[in-house]
């Protein structure tokens, strides 16, 4: 049975099996920076509270601590990064644990965009909204861009004739990954197509603007596959 050690900092409190002590503090204290750039964006000093995060090996103990912490959860059986009971449950890849580095400061982002974007304006949560930016803001984006994975999935999905508006993408309805496409592809793109094309001044009025969200979740993905096919000069 897995030894789990306790690791914290100023931002961030995680528990992490032992073996992986190495691993989570190189987790926090990129999860740290990262927090820093959230707060900065949002024009803030401090989220008011430790952030708090288990990471697992196993899917039986990842899925056993939601369980645990939230009873009525129901979690999709893909989940890897969840937030229940004020507490990221995070379930690593035991063949790379690198694939879900930036994780917590995915999670992270949500939960600083719920408090600050969503509650502060009595705003139900936009789907395609938050995650866009989560996966953008958390680095992983960029790692795409760089190894040419993004302008696959934009040749991917410039000929795709199935694709969903935005503002159909819903957990609960089961359509974020689909035969016809991955939500979390969709995601990416819109997030990157609104951090390009807006300064940090614009795209934080943009994202408290409900009027202006709503409207654009019709229309956005199409949008932002046409601003960079133009980019990469796809026919």
């Amino acid at each position: 049975m897995e030894k789990y050690i306790i690791i914290e900092n100023d931002y961030f409190e995680i528990s992490i099996p032992d073996s992986l002590k190495k691993y989570g503090n190189e987790v926090i204290k990129y999860s740290t920076d990262k927090i820093e750039y959230f707060l900065h964006f949002f024009n803030l000093k401090s989220y008011g509270t430790k952030i708090r995060a288990s990471f697992f090996l196993s899917s039986e103990d990842f899925f056993n601590r939601i369980k645990n912490l939230a009873p009525e959860a129901n979690p999709p059986s893909w989940a890897k990064g969840c937030f229940y009971g004020g507490e990221t449950q995070i379930l690593l890849n035991s063949q790379n644990i690198y694939d879900r580095f930036c994780t917590l400061a995915h999670e992270t982002f949500h939960l600083l965009f719920q408090k600050f974007v969503y509650k502060k304006n009595n705003m139900d949560r936009i789907v395609w909204l938050d995650e866009s930016l989560a996966g953008n803001f958390d680095g992983t984006t960029e790692k795409l861009i760089e190894n040419g994975e993004f302008l696959e999935i934009i040749l991917k999905l410039k000929n795709n004739q199935k694709l969903p508006k935005m503002n159909e993408l819903e957990f609960s309805k089961g359509n974020i990954k689909t035969k016809d496409y991955n939500g979390y592809e969709l995601f990416k793109v819109v997030g990157r197509y609104l951090i390009e094309t807006k300064s940090p001044d614009e795209l934080l009025k943009y994202i408290n603007d409900k009027s202006k969200i709503g409207n654009d979740g019709n229309i956005i993905l199409e949008v932002s596959i046409k601003y960079f096919s133009e980019k990469y000069g796809l026919k």
